[in-house]
């Protein structure tokens, strides 16, 4: 069995070698679609599940247990190879519409599997969407101080298209020389390239990455409103289901493994170019991902997992994406109106500590592999781990979502040495100067952006950023240099 689980993770590291999707990293697209579901009233369970399934769109892109006609099927889900507004216009509204059919038809079959597939794939092609295309140069920030809301879909109907002219996504891989479908690339097409080349804002290392996460998150509230709008029309009854969906008869332990293999291997990935896909690179680690994938890829398959694998949906949702058929009109779809505003958490620099508290002289052995969990208001965002450095500059950004009409909001910083495969017994940092505390509890007042609890202060720039460590006797010990700001969607 041993030589089994080897076989088949070394398989599963080959294949995601040769050629993992483009897409938002993995976490960019894990914390948009629980942000947006959380805010819509979901239970947990089916908040995991359709954050697997936007997943699994990626996986299934490469996996080698499934067919090259199947990956084939969900590479159409990264809105990639549009090279006018007219081919990016005839996707949008084939995307929509089999959104809606699909939507529908799992809504009169009481079909609550294939609903959440339905919803993973669409709100992974739509997060795509914004992170593959030039919609953020077209729709660049207005200044410093806020974030435009303005979505695709907003502007099907207005005078806006006129600026959409020039709207398209890059190329994917760079290689391509024909289709998908009918849409040969141009020889000046624009490349999707990596996380140091091309157009894509896949990652927070990527240019206006940030930009495009917004956007990301208010188009997603748009098809999440729709799935809702589309499924009552059908079946009465039926979205509040899938709302309280629970896990039953076992799944729900299987569940929480697919969540996990979601980070696990996504953040462990590494090889041929490829340092991580959770949230940039420099988390990759070939014996991390070996021990873990070789366990998840050889066990017993959840409910979640062969429900996409199976093809069935996503053969339906592809159907005249990249064709030259009649465009249909797009079905209406709310555009965002909620009022929300960002809480944008930067850290500058993150280092360890010498036994006098200092940066400085440190020991040759046993170089830490940072990481840290951040809960913004109720969501905990993980970070990407920064693999074997003992003082590293940018290591994380994190953006979560607040009501405009919130006070304040309370925030977590926890931060941690990767260890294992286990996450719960990884070794904690001391960032907190208090004996005896480890971690920082702070409360950001947004009409000032004051800081209160362990930090008090403004620090809301990367001119103005907060300095604090841990102390003795607490250890190991770190020092954070980051900073706080927050933004209104407009």
């Amino acid at each position: 069995m041993k030589i089994l689980n080897q076989f088949f993770s070394t398989l599963l590291l080959l294949s995601l070698l040769a050629g993992v999707c483009p897409a938002f990293d993995t976490g960019s697209h894990h914390d948009l679609t629980r942000a947006v579901l959380a805010e819509h009233g979901f239970d947990e369970d089916s908040i995991k599940a359709i954050q697997v399934e936007n997943w699994l769109t990626d996986y299934y892109s490469n996996s080698p247990t499934y067919s090259m006609h199947r990956r084939e099927v969900l590479e159409q889900f990264h809105f990639d190879n549009l090279y006018t507004y007219a081919q990016v216009e005839h996707y949008w509204a084939a995307l929509i519409n089999n959104l809606k059919n699909e939507t529908q038809k799992a809504a009169r079959d009481d079909d609550v599997m294939s609903m959440l597939v339905v919803m993973g794939i669409g709100l992974h092609a739509v997060q795509d969407f914004y992170s593959h295309s030039n919609w953020v140069e077209i729709h660049p920030k207005t200044g410093p101080d806020s974030y435009r809301a303005t979505t695709y879909l907003s502007t099907v109907d207005s005078s806006q298209r006129d600026l959409l002219k020039g709207l398209h996504t890059g190329k994917y891989p760079d290689g391509r020389n024909s289709g998908p479908g009918a849409y040969d690339p141009p020889a000046d097409a624009d490349l999707h390239g990596d996380y140091d080349t091309g157009m894509n804002h896949d990652s927070q290392i990527r240019p206006r990455w940030a930009e495009a996460y917004v956007f990301a998150y208010c188009a997603s509230h748009e098809l999440v409103s729709a799935f809702e709008k589309w499924a009552n029309e059908a079946r009465p009854g039926f979205w509040s289901g899938i709302q309280t969906f629970v896990a039953e008869n076992g799944q729900g332990k299987k569940l929480d493994l697919d969540v996990r293999a979601s980070r696990n291997i996504s953040m462990w990935l590494k090889a041929k170019g490829l340092d991580g896909t959770w949230k940039g690179g420099r988390s990759g680690s070939t014996r991390f991902f070996m021990a873990f994938s070789s366990k998840w890829v050889s066990g017993d398959s959840s409910v979640f997992v062969r429900a996409i694998r199976d093809g069935k949906v996503q053969d339906a949702l592809t159907k005249d994406l990249y064709g030259v058929g009649e465009d249909l009109p797009v079905p209406s779809v709310e555009p965002f109106s909620l009022r929300r505003r960002t809480v944008e958490f930067h850290a500058a620099r993150f280092m360890e500590a010498n036994k006098s508290g200092l940066v400085g002289k440190l020991p040759k052995f046993g170089t830490p592999d940072f990481y840290a969990r951040i809960t913004i208001g109720g969501q905990e965002y993980w970070t990407r781990t920064i693999q074997r450095s003992r003082d590293v500059e940018d290591p994380w950004t994190e953006i979560a979502f607040a009501d405009q009409e919130t006070n304040s909001v309370p925030i977590r910083i926890e931060a941690y040495d990767e260890d294992s495969l286990d996450a719960e017994k990884d070794q904690k940092y001391d960032i907190n100067p208090l004996v005896g505390e480890l971690d920082l509890n702070l409360t950001l007042d947004l009409a000032d952006l004051i800081l209160s609890g362990d930090i008090k202060g403004l620090f809301d720039s990367a001119s103005h950023p907060f300095s604090i460590g841990g102390a003795k006797p607490d250890s190991p010990r770190a020092i954070l240099n980051a900073w706080i700001s927050s933004a209104p969607l407009k």
